[in-house]
């Protein structure tokens, strides 16, 4: 069913997708930090994109003028002689050297944040590999903290591919949805794994994923179904790491509301893929996303 195609792609560009001039100030940002710390950083490797901006999900805030986050990481080689804290500290002092990013330095717990007022925080968090094992640095406890951004990128990838990338801008419409109607509480990195979980790799070339709203429906569907199963919070893990526990971003009272309204969005999509016009798709498609979907057909 196509019918809705034109819809989505307008709706998409025009009020879900992050704005391109946007982005470019951040590729920018990227690419001097990159320059510095490439000629500056002791140890330093390479710059790895990660989060939403890795992903390929950013959807512009709510607000012109509402910042967003960004998220990347430093490779650098391990140190025998460094604790945790170090690889945190070197990479704030030498962010510090630049005149460009004076003002902007915040040191967290896990990250070296630049703050471009008005447009977007840029999380620049030190990683290193020990053994094949992907280490982030915990400077308040001190300690190494194991993840796999690079496995979960591959992984989402690769289930993005399988839809064609639908699955990516089905991501993107479930956080405009989260922002703009204050539906639910969960992190993006919630809402992108059991996004990721519900494709198979026999989708592919399957009518369940030809289109936005057939993924979009597909994936709500089998999640509500996952849900359902589970009133009490599961465990959801990295899928590219088990022992990474996601679970920290939520509790019991926001998931126990998160598995409601993603029962009744269900119901919506459902209804919208089989309606037999494309007025009336529109107008169901319109109780999720709001009026301005399909702003051109319907007045």
């Amino acid at each position: 069913m196509t019918k809705n195609n034109r819809q989505f792609r307008e709706f998409l560009r025009e009020e879900v997708n992050l704005n391109q001039s946007r982005l470019h100030r951040l590729q920018v940002s990227v690419r001097d930090v990159n320059r510095h710390l490439k000629a500056d950083l002791h140890g330093y490797q390479n710059i790895d994109r990660q989060g939403s901006y890795g992903l390929d999900t950013f959807i512009r805030p709510v607000n012109e003028d509402d910042e967003y986050d960004a998220d990347i990481q430093v490779v650098m080689n391990p140190n025998p002689n460094w604790e945790a804290r170090d690889y945190l500290d070197a990479l704030c002092q030498s962010l510090a050297k630049e005149h460009n990013f004076a003002g902007k330095i915040e040191l967290g717990t896990r990250c070296v944040t630049l703050n471009y007022t008005g447009e977007f925080h840029l999380d620049v968090v030190p990683r290193i590999t020990h053994d094949g094992v992907h280490s982030i640095c915990n400077g308040e406890s001190n300690e190494f903290e194991d993840t796999d951004g690079p496995g979960y990128r591959n992984w989402f990838s690769e289930r993005s591919r399988i839809t064609r990338v639908n699955l990516k801008r089905a991501v993107r419409l479930f956080k405009y949805i989260r922002d703009r109607q204050d539906n639910y509480v969960a992190k993006s990195i919630l809402l992108t794994t059991l996004a990721g979980r519900a494709i198979h790799p026999s989708d592919h070339g399957t009518e369940e994923v030809r289109t936005v709203a057939n993924t979009l429906t597909t994936v709500l569907t089998r999640m509500d179904g996952y849900l359902q199963k589970h009133e009490a919070m599961p465990r959801i893990t990295n899928p590219a790491l088990s022992s990474e526990d996601f679970n920290r971003h939520w509790t019991q009272d926001r998931y126990s509301y998160f598995r409601e309204r993603i029962h009744s969005h269900t119901l919506i999509a459902t209804e919208a893929l089989v309606s037999p016009s494309i007025e009336d798709s529109t107008r169901i498609w319109r109780r999720l996303f709001g009026n301005k979907f399909g702003k051109a057909r319907i007045r």
